[in-house]
């Protein structure tokens, strides 16, 4: 029956259950195309690893209200998405922050589902299009009742409560307008802490410098390694300049080692690493392969880490297998899940399982809510629908 609801009907249309997997697919393209891959398939293998086709899909979460008739999918609109995405500017971000945060549904771009009627009922904030969120108060018997995104400097509490074009902010919470360029940016807290505050697209709050909104760094702009003066989207700091990733067999200049960086920073496409001490001039190369000497994690290939390798002394270790999807799993002993997947707790039976978003399915064999969320009767709820409920 649902297949009737998830589609519109051209010869074009993107069938929802498969919109996950080209979503993907156009991402990595877009790797490619702005030189962050050498290939679009290395990207789609670690894309697969990370578990992207289900965080980056729709799942069933929508299945209520497509039934309901609350919301209509609409394959057209799902074709002119991933053309979106496929195209973006190298110098724009791959997604929005919403996006990668609460779903695909919420980038800009990825209008996908047409609200039907009127009804102020609700079960997701979709189902209320595009002025209102799907809310839950102990004024509505804790039910789903469609309510209006708050304007600014409305307090509120969850970053989709806000009017389009706010963002969340500030103590108590409020939507606020994102500061523009040269706009101070910090805040000082009760004790003293210096808080920044949110700047607009393409910007960031230089907190330690000048604490104003300034604009990330263009190719061939001055960089720091750590990303205080971080770089424009697709671009890396290479030797203190934001530079296109470097490619195999070209120079680079290894970053410096830092335990807080979880040795991950790059210079070079992404099957590639800097062969060469921290802070020291070398080659790009392909990353190691299992039981292949190394470094650091970085200089692996995906899904691999650097065993007893000890940096700080000089001591290379190996490449071997690291922790991944249902494997057994100990944050406190290092072996910590892959992107995607959270460690589930209980001894000996911890082990590595998908993160999923609200409306999912949840539990000790299927899947770990997001923390904004919680698991209640094997599917992810708010946080505020759950304590309405209690």
């Amino acid at each position: 029956m649902l297949a009737g609801l998830w589609a519109c009907g051209g010869d074009d249309d993107v069938p929802m259950e498969e919109f996950g997997t080209q979503v993907v697919q156009a991402l990595c393209a877009r790797a490619q195309r702005c030189g962050e891959y050498v290939r679009a398939s290395a990207c789609e293998d670690d894309m697969r690893r990370w578990n992207r086709p289900a965080a980056l899909g729709l799942g069933t979460r929508y299945e209520d209200s497509l039934e309901a008739g609350r919301l209509r999918f609409d394959g057209a609109a799902a074709r002119r998405c991933l053309d979106a995405l496929r195209g973006r500017s190298c110098s724009e971000p791959a997604l929005s922050d919403a996006a990668w945060w609460y779903g695909i549904e919420y980038e800009p771009a990825c209008q996908l589902f047409a609200r039907q009627g009127s009804s102020s009922e609700c079960g997701m904030n979709l189902d209320c299009g595009p002025e209102g969120y799907c809310g839950h108060t102990s004024q509505n018997a804790c039910e789903g009742v469609c309510t209006p995104r708050g304007a600014e400097d409305q307090t509120v509490t969850r970053p989709w409560m806000c009017a389009s074009g706010l963002v969340l902010a500030g103590s108590p919470s409020r939507c606020v307008r994102p500061l523009e360029e040269n706009a101070p940016c910090t805040l000082q807290s009760g004790n003293g802490a210096i808080l920044p505050q949110p700047c607009a697209r393409g910007l960031w709050c230089d907190v330690s410098g000048y604490r104003t909104c300034r604009r990330v760094g263009a190719e061939g702009d001055i960089c720091e390694n750590w990303q205080y003066y971080p770089c424009g989207p697709s671009l890396v700091c290479n030797d203190n300049r934001c530079a296109q990733p470097v490619r195999e067999g070209h120079y680079c200049t290894a970053p410096a080692y830092d335990e807080s960086s979880a040795f991950q920073q790059v210079v070079c496409q992404r099957e590639l690493f800097c062969d060469a001490d921290p802070e020291s001039p070398g080659l790009c190369r392909p990353r190691r392969t299992e039981r292949q000497e190394c470094r650091l994690d970085s200089e692996c290939a995906e899904g691999l880490l650097c065993k007893d390798a000890r940096p700080q002394a000089g001591v290379w270790g190996i490449c071997a297998k690291a922790t991944g999807p249902d494997d057994a799993c100990d944050n406190f002993e290092g072996r910590f899940c892959p992107r995607g997947y959270e460690c589930l707790g209980g001894g000996t039976t911890s082990r590595c399982l998908p993160i999923v978003r609200e409306g999912e399915p949840c539990g000790p064999t299927v899947g770990l809510c997001e923390s904004i969320n919680a698991c209640e009767d094997g599917r992810c709820v708010t946080a505020e629908a759950l304590s309405c409920q209690r």
